[in-house]
């Protein structure tokens, strides 16, 4: 069961229950037994109704909370998937732009030579893995740069004496930072590494760390130091 649904069993089956049964007690207990007895109990079941219609608006205000960050990660997959589909398109229009000028210019010529050279040039396909590796680094370390200067690092007064409200913003801080990271970067980049371990580069750890949602702290120079070791065609270098 995920919290989720664990939080609408409760805002719409637990809660309300025992706020209706507690209701009923009050009802039936509202008058003393004797006039001019006071009855004490009747408090403490006020004070457990009070208690969960607070519980009831901390699940309500949890719930939307959950339900605004889901839809903003929704919205930013949304827009990444965009972003590639139009990269994918562009790219496939600049290919066949070459294409369409390589099949010109063997057809206005009569030399068999220079035939077979533009053909070869025509079927040979560059890898881009390269290229994808460095530009998602370069991406990634401006997006950081930028998110810093937007959000800065919520430093303490006295970082050798960190108080315990500075230390739970730190971690708030770094709790945001690395799940907006994994949501704008993480499937892209997953993507990217399960193309090198086909190459049969070990990407295991990787692999297994973004399954759960988290990057490595030295991604950008992991990726790096793969790209190196391929050549123009894709291929590791012996």
């Amino acid at each position: 069961m995920t919290l989720d649904a664990l939080i609408n069993i409760l805002l719409a089956v637990v809660v309300p229950g025992l706020m209706a049964l507690i209701g009923g007690v009050l009802a039936a207990r509202a008058l003393p037994a004797e006039p001019g007895k006071k009855n004490p109990e009747m408090w403490y079941w006020v004070a457990g109704f009070v208690f969960l219609f607070m519980v009831s608006m901390i699940l309500a205000l949890v719930q939307q909370v959950r339900s605004s960050a889901q839809q903003q990660a929704a919205e930013q997959k949304a827009q990444q998937t965009e972003l590639r589909s139009r990269g994918d398109i562009k790219y496939t229009q600049g290919q066949l732009d070459t294409m369409n000028r390589v099949l010109g210019n063997v057809a206005s010529n009569s030399d068999p030579k220079q035939t077979a050279l533009l053909l070869q040039g025509l079927l040979s396909t560059k890898s881009t893995l390269k290229k994808e590796s460095l530009a998602i680094c370069f991406e990634m370390e401006q997006w950081t740069k930028e998110r810093q200067k937007a959000h800065p690092f919520p430093n303490a007064a006295d970082p050798a004496k960190a108080t315990a409200k500075e230390l739970e913003a730190q971690n708030t801080y770094w709790q945001n930072f690395s799940t907006e990271y994994y949501v704008r970067f993480g499937p892209r980049v997953l993507a990217i590494v399960q193309q090198y371990g086909a190459k049969g580069v070990d990407v295991k750890m990787i692999e297994q760390q973004a399954s759960y949602g988290y990057m490595p702290s030295d991604i950008v120079i992991k990726l790096r130091a793969f790209a190196n070791r391929l050549d123009d065609n894709g291929n590791l270098k012996q």
